[in-house]
């Protein structure tokens, strides 16, 4: 079993996520870059620091939230 297709990885992102959402912004996202930024972050090639820095870009983790936290 990969562990970014666990349910602990998926938690550790979203609780990154969250605890970043409020902070102010330090690193902005380009919308092109939305996708295989993504992609990197759930393939765990992205640093928890890194993670929680680019959440801080509210459009973006309004964007991922939509995209991966709200599936079910």
């Amino acid at each position: 079993m990969n562990y970014t297709n666990t349910e602990n990885f998926k938690r550790n992102v979203r609780t990154l996520a969250e605890n970043a959402k409020d902070k102010k912004m330090t690193r902005k996202v380009d919308t092109w870059e939305y996708e295989s930024l993504a992609e990197c972050i759930r393939s765990d090639q992205v640093p928890a620091s890194e993670i929680a820095e680019i959440f801080t870009d509210k459009a973006y983790y309004k964007w991922y939230k939509k995209r991966y936290f709200n599936k079910k």
